[in-house]
């Protein structure tokens, strides 16, 4: 047997190059590179038509001078920053010298115009040609920095052959014609970023490209289809609901904890012993008759209506009144006498503490308040002929309008709400109810007869059915005469019981019904039959959620309508003084809102067609754009630049909306109509049963429900404070006030804090809770529920489950809402120190960032804090309807995360870079001063820090700590899995010299951005042995990096990821685990797919407790072995908690899959040959080469690959013993011999397969192709076999059973001169000549069959280059 040295091979010190250090020597490299460019540029005009060797005197001069190039070209990150020094400087110079474009638009803006599309492009011609010549003047060492020619192929394809000086002035006029093409190409490609990431758009007709790209960037852009002020304005509607919410909520909770905390004392007292839920039942009825109490005649709240003094705020935000009289609705307090009695009993018969019963009657008090606030505000709107019906309905039917909680009709945002959406009565309520209707038709009597009507069981069912089938509430508040606010209303109801009605029928016409009728018209026992049919909850938690909630989405949406309006006359306003002043300064924004067409072509240009009518304004039509329109409810003008709108009588026409008759560009109007249905198809159906609601589920449990992922999503977020330039924990009294504000069990001390920024949009926008909140909804997950709730067994278990999951749900928010709670105070506080700083008042005027007019209080700092912690820190609300819609694919987890995090990190540098450059006037002696210069180097510097240094820096500490090297890690990366072979990994060595690894990656926020640059520098780190120059290293790391940028949004989401391990990988996981074994019986394997599949569906963490559970057993305790015999580290698997787990690098276990996919590789291989060969039809020597050379480039890959990885296993500590031991238990002893010492087997053809080579001729009556072939292969696999596993390129050779070609006789003398063996063989073999490609080029194609399937286009346009450049030939 043959033996190897057992000794690992160990890493004994470490002089690795330091990333910072490099990138450090790169700038100063980098500028003395520009002057050896240009020497070596003049010593070339000198050499040129005379035999000097100036041009190599000068870069010998400089490699001697310049002491920062070595350790600058030591890293990637170091190589990559001296060539953007060496070029970026002088051609950014250039550009802007020759350009002028700077100076051009200062002067077009002080002359109130803007410069022509046709003055940019030439100014920007002549930049671009200016910084290309500057660059291949300036640059280095060209043939070191190479060309995309070197990539792409054609005439800027760098010559490497010549050192002689007409080829280096060509090589720098190429590098130079590139620069200034790619200038251009990068300027043409920042217009089409830029525009695509202006949010704010023109509100302008666009034509052509400017169309198409506004398209385009519909989709991604936050505010789509929307205008920015529009976008603006949902958001602020939004905000205010979540506030009144808010309100209701948090009321609703302290008055739930407060009637179990009553219904157990009562239990405990109680003689009867009745049960928990029929307490707390009986409590919550209690309390809410005292709730929807008032002095009325009824005993109904009763609202009062007046005036009151307006109050307004002043520049410095201080009130004062101003002198207006304004209107106000106000709900009375509770009756005395009411609140005494209700007292009483809780003290007595439930013994409530007086301070639990102090803060039940402020809850109370609260909740009627924002009551108040809302009918105040609908009120203010009203004409006063609708204000008069106003005051007439709100009296009587208040109590319905606010009491209006049903069981039966939640969780839907239709309106009306239908009731067979929703949960379905149970079984038992539904028995009950035709019980009660046949006894209700008993009490009545045939008149006829005299006897009592009878209902069979049949009927009667059929009777329940059809009401609660045909029950529905209408959302919002009608006050027009012959509604019924607040009530629910039917399709039908048996007629029998309305009193007036039953006296008429008899046992013939017991059946009738009432037709589209509401529930007052019921007689009162058939009333409270129906309304227990219906689930009307009597607890004052549902009235407060459902009452706030009704009256908050009608006014709330009115207040939107009226912001629109409001924004579009301060626009139309501002735009009419730019015009009527003879357009000087800047063309401020022109309005969105037109009363006519003439008027919108006037403002945005185009022509009729370009615009449309967002509603008519006739008669009740805007109620297509609002649900809750009413058409009673006419509204009060807040239009001043409107048309006076009249009737074919010339009379003057109300609105019950300000968009009524409004003209607007043709997309935005549309979006007003735009509603989203959910498909009712069976394919729909089935996809959501089977894709979508699984994926939901398995998102849902793998985050909201796993506890491991609250402290990691806590801590990650940590990030999102840092990179905008603030101290985590660093303003201790920030940390206070955004604990107490947050909305969880153990916290809400602050809940009017926390409201307030909910108006402002600052809290409640987790991306990932959102994203699956809203694929749940996809699905119906709530409705799903709520048919399978009852008050008994499965119902209470899962209003259990759904109690867990909002307080999950509550906990996840507010591990968000803490970093957003404190970045909106450190945000407002520095702005507010910066503006002091310079001298600013309270009240004092000034031009902010974006150039607009602002007045320095407290509300401008809220707002613009606000504003900075929703473009800088992911926010659900500023995902694009596009990226929304990619949770309803198959693939992608959780894409609307990194499409924020790519959104917010380009806005942070943004922000900088603006704060950095902005200045304004706040002293006029002081001049223009730059009061946030400092606050952007902070914000600049904390996203630098967050997203580079601080990773960066971690991994080199770890290695000069634990004296790990730069190929440890490399050989580590080729052991680790899939998922974190691009990570930025954390590495540790234990005292017996073995790896392990944190891939901080995981817990990096920013790793969708900075995943990507390292992936670029692993690239550039790993280099090419073509020697094609930087650029070509750095094209293929972008090329590469873009799909890492993607994976997120084009990867198989969790649940798809087990369908397809089940069915598409045989079995396999992604990280090739095996889930059986082929050889299990059928029953078995279905048994362990489904088992793998509700993995995918388990909450809390399942496998990370079961680690922690193994740990904590004792040493000697066999328990602590999980079933692949692993054990495993308490404090490890405690800081798995935090996302700190060390991974173990484990290459003995590993090794066997590594062998597992050698093994499939050499099957591949082969079958790459015998499928085009063998498959049936005639086939000629020719395939039988190509065939043979393309199967053996796969094998030399594949072979390649377990070469490399068994390197690294040595690397790692693994014995040659020990790699020789697993494969020859594999059956692949020989094989290790030969790669071991990185030797190349070519693919041998048996003699079976020479035999079907016979069979198959003589069955179709032709000639043995493989005859012919057969010396060619022979000779081929002769010098293949002399082909080294070391080096990264397979000899490229090309069919002499081809076209007739000649031999490459250069090729073979540079060749021949190689010390490579393998290429010296090829060189001196008979009519063999060798390039260094990994290629097998069709002469057509120019490319294997196998690069024409695998390859990505531009990879294969790479490689067709290549097999251009250089080639093999036989002869």
């Amino acid at each position: 047997m043959t033996t190897f040295n057992t000794i690992p091979n160990q890493k004994t010190e470490t002089d690795e190059p330091n990333w910072a250090l490099s990138m450090a020597a790169a700038i100063p490299s980098g500028v003395i590179k520009i002057v050896e460019g240009t020497a070596t540029f003049g010593a070339a005009l000198l050499d040129l038509g005379v035999d000097k060797d100036r041009v190599e005197a000068v870069e010998a001069y400089f490699d001697k001078i310049n002491p920062f190039d070595e350790l600058a070209a030591s890293t990637g990150i170091g190589k990559i920053t001296e060539l953007i020094v060496n070029i970026g400087v002088p051609g950014g110079l250039a550009f802007k010298a020759a350009s002028g474009l700077g100076k051009a638009t200062i002067a077009a803006k002080q002359a109130g115009r803007a410069i022509s599309t046709g003055e940019k492009t030439r100014r920007f011609a002549q930049g671009s040609i200016a910084a290309g010549l500057a660059e291949g003047v300036t640059v280095g060492n060209v043939k070191d920095a190479g060309t995309f020619g070197d990539f792409l192929g054609g005439p800027t394809e760098i010559n490497r052959d010549s050192d002689s000086a007409a080829n280096e002035l060509m090589n720098r006029l190429k590098f130079g014609i590139e620069g200034a093409a790619f200038t251009g190409a990068f300027g043409a490609a920042g217009k089409l970023i830029g525009k695509m990431r202006e949010v704010r758009g023109s509100n302008k007709v666009k034509r052509g490209f400017d169309k198409s790209v506004d398209k385009l960037d519909s989709w991604f852009r936050s505010n789509g289809l929307l205008t920015q002020e529009g976008f603006e304005a949902k958001n602020v509607m939004a905000g205010r609901v979540a506030k009144d919410t808010n309100v209701g909520d948090v009321a609703m909770r302290q008055i739930d904890n407060l009637t179990d905390k009553l219904a157990k004392n009562y239990r405990k007292v109680a003689v009867d012993k009745v049960p928990f839920l029929e307490a707390k039942k009986t409590i919550g009825k209690e309390l809410n008759d005292v709730l929807m109490s008032g002095t009325a005649k009824n005993g109904k709240l009763k609202p009062k209506f007046f005036s009151v003094d307006e109050i307004a705020l002043d520049a410095t935000g201080k009130e004062f009144k101003t002198g207006k009289q304004i209107y106000n609705v106000e709900i009375e307090s509770i009756p005395p006498a009411k609140k005494e009695a209700l007292e009483k009993i809780l003290k007595t018969k439930y013994k409530a503490s007086q301070e639990d019963i102090t803060k039940l009657f402020n809850q109370f008090d609260g909740i009627r308040d924002t009551w108040s606030e809302l009918f105040t505000i609908m009120g203010r709107r009203l004409t006063p002929q609708a204000l008069k019906d106003f005051e007439t309905m709100i009296p009587k039917y208040i109590n319905d309008v606010l009491d209006r909680g049903y069981e039966y009709t939640k969780a839907t945002g239709r309106n009306p709400i239908q009731l067979a959406d929703n949960r379905r009565p149970s079984a038992k309520l539904i028995k009950e109810a035709v019980r009660e209707f046949q006894d209700i038709a008993a009490s009545k009597t045939d008149p006829i007869t005299k006897k009592p009507f009878v209902l069979s069981d049949d009927v009667a069912k059929d009777m329940v059915d059809e009401v609660w089938k045909g029950a529905y509430l209408p959302k919002g508040l009608t006050i027009g005469k012959g509604t019924a606010p607040g009530q629910v209303r039917f399709k039908a109801v048996p007629a029998f019981m309305k009193d007036s009605l039953a006296k008429t029928l008899d046992n013939d016409s017991i059946t009738k019904r009432l037709y589209d009728t509401n529930i007052s018209e019921v007689s009162g026992v058939s009333r409270d039959a129906i309304k227990k049919l219906l689930g009307k909850a009597n607890n004052p938690m549902s009235s407060i959620v459902d009452g706030t909630a009704n009256l908050s989405a009608m006014v709330r949406s009115n207040q939107f309508f009226d912001d629109l309006i409001l924004k579009n006359n301060e626009l139309k306003k501002n735009y009419d003084e730019w015009l009527a002043g003879g357009k000087v300064g800047v063309e401020p924004r022109i309005p969105f809102l037109y009363n006519t067409t003439d008027d919108a072509i006037k403002y945005a240009g185009g022509t009729a067609d370009d615009f449309d009518v967002i509603t008519s304004a006739k008669g009740d039509a805007a109620r297509e754009i609002d649900r809750w329109l009413d058409p009673a409810a006419t509204l009060k003008t807040i239009d001043k630049d409107s048309l006076v709108r009249t009737t074919a009588k010339g009379e003057i026409m109300d609105l019950i909306n300000p968009l009524q008759g409004k003209v607007a560009l043709k997309d935005y109007a549309n979006a007003f109509k735009q509603t989203q249905e959910s498909g009712k198809s069976i394919p729909r159906q089935l996809y959501n049963s089977l894709i979508l609601y699984p994926k939901g589920l398995s998102q849902m449990s793998k985050t909201i429900l796993a506890p491991f992922t609250h402290a990691r999503n806590f801590i990650s977020a940590t990030a999102f404070a840092a990179a905008n330039g603030h101290l985590p924990f660093g303003q201790l009294d920030d940390v206070k006030k955004a604990f107490n504000a947050l909305q969880a069990k153990g916290f809400r001390r602050d809940n009017e804090f926390y409201q307030e920024l909910l108006e402002l949009g600052v809290v409640n926008s987790n991306v990932q809770l959102r994203q699956v909140a809203d694929l749940l909804e996809d699905v119906d997950f709530g409705k799903t529920l709520n048919k399978l709730d009852s008050d008994y067994g499965l119902g209470r278990f899962l209003k259990g489950l759904r109690k867990i999951k909002r307080g999950a749900e509550d906990y996840y928010t507010a591990e968000d809402d803490f970093w957003k709670i404190f970045t909106y105070l450190g945000e407002k506080s520095k702005l507010d120190k910066a503006f002091r700083s310079k001298g600013m008042r309270p009240g004092q005027e000034f031009i902010d960032m974006n150039g607009a007019k602002q007045i320095f209080n407290d509300q401008y700092l809220k707002k613009e804090a606000a504003n900075l912690v929703k473009n800088n820190v992911p926010n659900y609300a500023f995902v694009s309807d596009f990226i929304k819609g990619l949770r309803q694919l198959p693939v992608g987890n959780f894409v609307a995360f990194p499409a924020e995090i790519i959104r917010t990190s380009a806005n942070i540098v943004e922000t900088a870079l603006k704060e950095i450059n902005y200045k304004t006037v706040i002293n006029k002696k002081d001049g223009l001063v730059a009061p946030l210069r400092r606050r952007g180097i902070q914000r600049l510097t904390g996203m630098a820090l967050t997203t580079a240094a601080l990773p960066l820096g971690t991994v080199a500490a770890a290695q000069a700590i634990y004296n790990v090297a730069d190929d440890e890690i490399d050989a580590m990366r080729r052991y680790v899995a899939d998922w974190s072979k691009n990570s930025v990994l954390v590495p540790f060595k234990d005292e017996d010299g073995k790896l392990s690894y944190i891939d901080f990656s995981h817990l990096n926020a920013y790793d969708t951005v900075t995943r990507p640059i390292q992936t670029v520098l692993n690239k550039v780190n790993a280099g090419r042995a073509d020697e094609d120059g930087l650029i070509d290293d750095f094209v293929l790391g972008m090329f590469e990096s873009t799909k890492e940028l993607g994976s997120p949004f084009i990867s198989e989401s969790i649940w798809t990821a087990g369908l397809a391990d089940i069915f598409v990988r045989g079995g396999r996981t992604r990280d090739n685990r095996q889930l059986w074994n082929e050889k299990d019986a059928i029953g078995d394997k279905i048994s362990k797919s489904i088992g793998h599949l509700v993995d995918t569906q388990l909450p809390l963490n399942w496998k990370q407790l079961g680690r922690l559970g193994l740990s904590i057993r004792p040493v000697n305790d066999l328990g602590r072995f999980d079933e692949r015999g692993n054990q495993y580290d308490f404090g490890n698997e405690l800081a798995g908690i935090a996302g700190l787990r060390r991974v173990e690098v484990n290459p003995e276990k590993s090794f066997n899959y590594k062998i597992t996919d050698f093994k499939k590789g050499i099957r591949n291989s082969r079958n790459l040959f015998t499928s085009a060969t063998l498959k049936g039809g005639v086939v000629t020597p020719e395939q039988v080469v190509d065939a043979y050379i393309n199967a053996n480039r796969a094998l030399y890959e594949t072979n390649r690959s377990l070469y490399l990885d068994i390197e690294a296993a040595k690397t790692l500590g693994m014995s040659e013993d020990a790699l020789f031991t697993n494969m020859r238990n594999r059956g692949e002893n020989r094989a290790f011999n030969f790669i071991n010492e990185g030797t190349f087997r070519p693919l041998t053809i048996s003699k079976d397969v020479r035999g079907l080579f016979e069979k198959k001729a003589n069955e179709l009556g032709t000639v043995n192709p493989y005859d012919k072939a057969a010396d060619v292969i022979d000779r081929i696999r002769d010098v293949l076999s002399e082909t080294s596993l070391k080096g990264d390129l397979f000899p490229n050779i090309e069919n002499p059973l081809k076209a007739s070609l000649l031999p490459d006789t250069v090729a073979q003398a540079n060749l021949m001169l190689n010390n490579n063996s393998a290429n010296l063989a090829m060189a001196t073999a008979p009519g063999f000549g060798v390039g260094l490609q990994n290629t097998n080029i069709d002469p057509v194609t120019g490319l294997t069959a196998s690069q024409e399937v695998l390859l990505d286009p531009l990879e294969q346009r790479y490689v067709k280059n290549k097999n251009r450049r250089t080639n093999t030939r036989l002869t």
